[in-house]
């Protein structure tokens, strides 16, 4: 993805790092759903194909998003984990989700995390964040 130099406009900058399509389902997927490995992005029904994952993945480590953590003797134990800069997403993340509960009238409200962002969202996140607490970045 091409990125700007830089910029004045905190959208913008925002935008720029993680405002396609494609870098914010690998977040929703990371933050929300827990995916750590290259295979469970890729079993995401959206159906991302491999060479966009692999440059998303690349672009989100390299925003200071996600790490790397190589696996010791396998690529596939290679593991994307979120850095406090991605943490800090959830209410960004929940804020888009509202928005689509709202204006989406194809949302399966039968979903658990649909359920518990409507009636409990501080609670979803302090659960969410459980997943996270060997993150030290």
């Amino acid at each position: 993805m091409k990125k700007r130099t830089s910029t004045v406009c905190p959208i913008v900058y925002a935008l720029d790092i993680w405002g396609d399509p494609w870098s914010l389902i690998i977040l929703r997927d990371v933050l929300i759903h827990n995916k750590r490995y290259y295979r469970e992005f890729l079993a995401s029904r959206e159906n991302i194909s491999t060479n966009i994952l692999s440059a998303r993945l690349l672009s989100l480590v390299e925003a200071g998003l996600l790490v790397k953590i190589e696996g010791d003797s396998n690529r596939a134990q290679t593991m994307y984990r979120p850095t406090q800069k991605a943490l800090d997403l959830f209410p960004v993340v929940f804020a888009i989700m509202h928005w689509g509960l709202k204006y989406n009238p194809n949302t399966d409200m039968t979903i658990p995390i649909m359920q518990e962002l409507t009636t409990n969202e501080k609670g979803l996140e302090q659960r969410l964040l459980q997943h996270f607490g060997d993150m030290t970045s």
